[in-house]
């Protein structure tokens, strides 16, 4: 996993089409986001020990990121980027790692998004109906980083040139690669033994992800005066890999799971000069993913025998959103280069 994003390929990027014939659009961005993430595994039916249970870690979406986004339009056609952070850890709220059984009642619901049926299901949980034998609270940080890379093409008369008035559809596919580690801490855990056990444990555990999203789909620009409204829906595909920590019992899991999502946005923007806007944009993005996670280390001998499974089956599921403000700046090269031509030429005589 690669904990930072360089932001030199970025503006290299951007520096390099400032030599062709095309309109160049860059602007500082600021969001807010929330929502949940969710990590489960578990078994409906017993297992070759007889018991029917599983274990669930759920991360708040509570934090804020800022950035600096490039868009590129000609013609038709429009290419948008954005780098984004947390610049470090933030409070994200309160976090939470539980152990369940499961009875004849509870429910596993592991399909989402299910293709063949046309169904789905928005839910970042997938078992129902359980019973904690053991249940950590406490507080969670959050570091994300983030990269996005996407393309447009436009139909009617629908203009990349967010100056421009017009209205139409457009196509849109794009990829989003993101970082980010939460920290579990000052738990409070309860385990039902006997007696039962309930107090501070300090430290409960870091869970570091990779993720990486590919998506498809379209929408709908309208723009007209001082004002202009964008609308998207994207279904997408994506990769995630994580590596859970859990300090007390010094074991790690390790899982890679493939899932279907969305992402979907509505924008709208004002023009304040013929070359500076501002927007505000809300987004709504999940994922749901299934696949499987393996361990390694642990202090005790369940632990120590894990290491020898080939693996256990995952499940991380995401449901977010976003409030991102921001301001865009048409960069004027026709003008630099009229500048730089009379500076060139001689002054006439009079």
């Amino acid at each position: 996993m690669v904990p930072k994003i360089s932001k030199f390929p970025f503006l290299i990027f951007l520096l390099g089409l400032s030599s062709v014939s095309a309109e160049v659009i860059w602007g500082p961005t600021i969001e807010k986001s929330g929502g949940e993430y969710i990590f489960e595994t578990g078994n409906k039916y017993p297992n070759l020990s007889g018991i029917r249970g599983g274990s669930r870690i759920s991360f708040p979406r509570t934090f804020s990121l800022f950035g600096i986004q490039g868009i590129f339009t000609k013609d038709r056609i429009e290419i948008s980027g954005a780098l984004k952070t947390t610049g470090n850890y933030q409070k994200s709220g309160e976090a939470r790692d539980e152990d369940f059984f499961l009875g004849s009642i509870s429910t596993e619901n592991t399909t989402n998004i299910a293709t063949r049926e046309w169904s789905y299901r928005d839910s970042a949980t997938v078992y129902s109906g359980s019973r904690n034998f053991a249940d950590g609270k406490g507080k969670s940080t959050v570091f994300e980083n983030r990269a996005e890379l996407y393309g447009r093409y436009y139909f009617q008369t629908a203009n990349p040139n967010y100056w421009a008035d017009g209205s139409g559809f457009f196509l849109s596919a794009g990829v989003k690669y993101s970082y980010f580690k939460y920290l579990f801490y000052d738990v409070n855990q309860y385990v039902e033994t006997t007696p039962v056990f309930y107090g501070p444990i300090g430290i409960g555990l870091s869970f570091s992800n990779d993720l990486w999203e590919f998506f498809t789909g379209g929408g709908y620009r309208y723009s007209s005066g001082d004002f202009y409204l964008d609308l998207s829906f994207m279904p997408s595909f994506g990769r995630i890999k994580t590596r859970d920590f859990h300090v007390q019992r010094s074991i790690n899991f390790f899982s890679e799971n493939y899932g279907l999502g969305w992402a979907s946005k509505v924008e709208v923007g004002y023009k304040m000069t013929p070359t500076w806007l501002s927007y505000i944009r809300i987004n709504h993005r999940r994922f749901f993913s299934e696949g499987r996670f393996t361990s390694q280390g642990g202090l005790t001998t369940d632990d120590l025998a894990s290491n020898l499974v080939s693996g256990f089956k995952s499940h991380i599921n995401i449901k977010d959103y976003t409030i991102e403000i921001g301001a865009l700046n048409k960069l004027d090269w026709s003008k630099d280069e009229s500048e730089s031509s009379e500076k060139i030429l001689p002054k006439t005589p009079e």
